[in-house]
C-alpha cells in the first residue's frame, strides 16, 4: 500500500507519552475533607494545626510533586491520562500511517456525503499508549481499537497493530488499514443514527442475550462492509494506491478477527450465540461485498 501522496489528517490527537491522572472522586474527596475537618474542629486538631500548615507550605516549596502526588492519591484512583508526563513522543511510521489512512477515508467519506447532497463530519482519532480517557470510560490497550460515539473519536493505541502480526497471524499494512476504515464505519453509522437505533434494540431485548447480540453482529458486519467500500474507491477518491497483495491482508485480518477464530484460540469451543462481531466467513464476505460493490446502499 502506498500513501505517501496521501493527505495527512489533521484530527489526529497524540497522547503518547502520558501519564496517569487521578479522578476527583466522591471517596477521596471525603478522605481529604475529613481530615482537614477533623483537625479544625477537634481540640487536638487546633492545637497542632499551625504547625502541620507550616509543614505543608513548607513541604510545597521543597517538595512541590511529591506534594501533588499525595494529594492526587487522597483525592482519587487513576482512570486514565491527561496530565504529560513529558513531550509527546515523536511521530513515528504507524502514527504517520495512521494519519494518512484516516486522511483518506475523509477524502472517500466526504464525496459519498457529497453525492447525497450532505456535509461528512470527520471522526478524530486518538493514538495513545497504555491507557487514557474517553467520553466512553477508560481505554487501555487490552480492549483494542474502538470507536466512542460520546465523543465521536476512533481510539487506538498502536501496538495493537504489533499484536496482530504476532499473535493474530494478521501482518501488513493493509491489515492496519482494514482496523482503522472499520472503525471509522462505526462513526459513519453514528452519523446515519444507526448506532443509536441498535443501542435502542439491545436495550429492549435485553444486553447479552443471543437476539441483542445478533443486533451487534449486524453492526459490526456493517462496519466491516463500510471498510471493504472504502478499500474500494480509495485508489479512486484518494491518494491511496494499493500493492499486489493487500486485499489478501485485510482478508487475512477479518479471519484473525473472527469471533470463531477469536474463541477457538482462546477457549477451543465455539459459542455462536455469544457473538458480538460475526465469524471469520461473515466477516470477509462484508468486506468484500462492500469492495466489489463500491456503493454504500449494498451495506445497508
Amino acid at each position: 500500500m502506498k500513501i505517501n501522496r496521501q493527505r495527512r489528517s489533521s484530527n489526529v490527537e497524540d497522547r503518547r507519552g502520558q501519564r496517569a491522572s487521578y479522578a476527583r472522586g466522591r471517596g477521596g474527596n471525603n478522605i481529604l475533607m475529613n481530615l482537614i475537618m477533623g483537625m479544625v474542629f477537634s481540640r487536638a486538631g487546633r492545637k497542632f494545626i499551625i504547625p502541620l500548615v507550616l509543614i505543608g507550605v513548607v513541604g510545597f516549596v521543597a517538595f512541590p510533586d511529591q506534594m501533588r502526588g499525595l494529594i492526587n492519591a487522597l483525592q482519587g484512583s487513576p482512570v486514565g491520562t491527561s496530565a504529560p508526563q513529558k513531550p509527546n513522543a515523536a511521530p513515528d511510521k504507524s502514527v504517520d500511517f495512521a494519519a494518512a489512512v484516516l486522511g483518506s477515508t475523509e477524502e472517500v467519506w466526504s464525496q459519498i456525503f457529497a453525492k447525497r447532497g450532505k456535509t461528512y463530519q470527520p471522526t478524530a482519532m486518538v493514538i495513545y499508549t497504555g491507557g487514557t480517557r474517553s467520553a466512553c470510560g477508560s481505554a487501555s490497550a487490552a480492549m483494542g481499537p474502538f470507536y466512542c460515539p460520546g465523543d465521536k473519536k476512533v481510539y487506538l493505541d498502536v501496538s495493537f497493530f504489533d499484536e496482530m502480526a504476532r499473535r493474530m497471524n494478521a501482518p501488513g499494512d493493509f491489515a492496519q488499514s482494514y482496523v482503522i476504515a472499520h472503525e471509522v464505519g462505526h462513526h459513519i453509522q453514528d452519523e446515519t443514527g444507526v448506532l443509536a437505533r441498535a443501542n435502542s434494540r439491545q436495550n429492549a431485548l435485553g444486553r447479552g442475550s443471543a437476539k441483542a447480540n445478533a443486533v451487534q453482529v449486524a453492526v459490526e458486519l456493517q462496519a466491516d462492509c463500510y471498510a471493504g467500500l472504502w478499500a474500494g474507491l480509495a485508489q479512486n477518491l484518494s491518494s491511496v494506491t494499493l500493492d499486489a497483495g493487500d486485499l489478501k491482508e485485510a482478508i487475512g485480518a477479518a479471519y484473525a478477527v473472527g469471533d470463531d477464530t477469536l474463541q477457538k484460540k482462546a477457549r477451543g469451543v465455539v459459542v455462536p450465540e455469544s457473538f458480538t462481531h460475526g465469524s471469520a466467513a461473515q466477516r470477509i464476505a462484508a468486506f468484500e461485498r462492500g469492495y466489489k460493490a463500491r456503493n454504500a446502499d449494498a451495506c445497508t
